[in-house]
This record gives structure tokens, C-alpha cells and sequence, in this order.
């Protein structure tokens, strides 16, 4: 696509600010009642488009289906597409908490398949060609126990190999179900609370 006219859709026929350019370092803010965040990222490109509080705007895409369990109407907080040297995008989804356990684990997998999925669905509409996904989930705390009112965090669904959250949560084998277990990189960002009492933590490409 021209670049005048990814500039004309983004400009002209998207809710303004709902995209913005940003260049290699922005600061990513999640300020809820329950606690706030602050993530300084620092990426190697300065050609980069962000949805920033993406779970605050308005994305439902109806056709999903509303069953509360797929969360297909759930969101990560921000969500960058990266441009690299040769063209193609770099998607980054980024969930923002104070802590992470079991039930939020789950919660925050199903915010990444529905994010991911809404991603391709603009980068179709934009023409960004995506040649790498990348998740990332700040925290201050994180523990997994197996949870007697869980039953299912004790085995894997039948069939399917079982893979236990804190190996996911490190990376090694994190994957998201679309049908089958397909990997994705997931990059834990550790936070720390400063003298005000907001978390923060940085991000930065190597």
C-alpha cells in the first residue's frame, strides 16, 4: 500500500487518535482504580503506529461470538506494529497488571488471541504485512499454584499436551489455541513500585 494512502485511512476514515505514529520511545500508561502502570519502551524502528488503552476504545467486532469464556470482546491495554528494514511489521501486544495468578493467567491468554485476531484484522485493512508477534505481560507479582477450585490448571485438555503456566509465563512454551496450539514469544516485563506508588518498568529491543 502507498504510504498516502495508509496516511488517508488512518487519518481520514479512522476515529482520530484511535492510531498514532509514534517514534522508537513512547511511554505506556494503565491507570486503573486498582493500581497504575507506567512502561517505557524503547523499540529499534522510529516508523511505529500504536493503539494505545486499546481496551478502552471502542473495537468489538460483532460477529465474534460473546460467550464470556472466549473473551473475544477482551482486550490488552496497547498494541504497536513496528515497521522493520524490509517492509514488514513487527506486532507487539502488551498487558499491563499488578499481579498475575491462575484465573488471571487465563484471562489475560484470551485477551491475546482476541488482540492478535483484532491486529490482523487492521493490518488487512492497512496492508501491514506482519512477520513477527511478540506478547509481553507487566506485572509486580506473579504465582501459580494449582487451585482446588480449578480443576482444569491440574491437567491438560484431553489430547492436547499438557504445559504448565509458569513455563508458559517464562516463554518456553507459550501458545495460544486456534484449533490447535500455535507458539507465540511471551516476554514477561518485571515492575517495580516507585516513590508514588505507580508500578514501572521498561521495554527495550536489544
Amino acid at each position: 500500500m502507498e504510504k498516502d494512502k495508509r496516511k488517508f485511512i488512518l487519518d481520514e476514515l479512522m476515529q482520530p487518535d484511535f492510531i498514532t505514529e509514534q517514534e522508537c520511545d513512547m511511554l505506556l500508561k494503565e491507570y486503573e482504580e486498582s493500581g497504575k502502570s507506567e512502561l517505557n519502551v524503547s523499540l529499534l524502528s522510529e516508523h511505529n503506529l500504536l493503539i494505545a488503552n486499546a481496551d478502552m476504545k471502542k473495537t468489538e467486532l460483532h460477529f465474534f461470538r460473546k460467550d464470556k469464556e472466549k473473551s473475544m470482546y477482551k482486550r490488552v491495554d496497547h498494541m504497536i506494529f513496528e515497521q522493520q528494514s524490509n517492509g514488514k511489521w513487527k506486532l507487539h501486544l502488551i498487558e499491563m497488571k499488578g499481579s498475575v495468578g491462575e484465573r488471571k493467567w487465563v484471562e489475560i491468554k484470551g485477551k491475546f488471541r482476541a488482540s492478535y485476531l483484532l491486529a490482523q484484522a487492521l493490518a488487512g485493512m492497512l496492508e501491514l504485512e506482519i512477520s513477527e508477534t511478540v506478547l509481553y505481560t507487566t506485572c509486580e507479582r506473579v504465582e501459580f499454584h494449582f487451585s482446588d477450585t480449578m480443576p482444569s490448571a491440574r491437567r491438560g485438555s484431553l489430547g492436547r499436551p499438557f504445559v504448565r503456566m509458569q513455563e508458559e509465563w517464562n516463554g518456553g512454551r507459550f501458545g495460544l489455541n486456534f484449533g490447535r496450539r500455535i507458539p507465540f514469544s511471551h516476554i514477561p516485563i518485571q515492575m517495580k513500585r516507585n516513590q508514588n506508588g505507580i508500578l514501572v518498568g521498561n521495554l527495550t529491543e536489544k
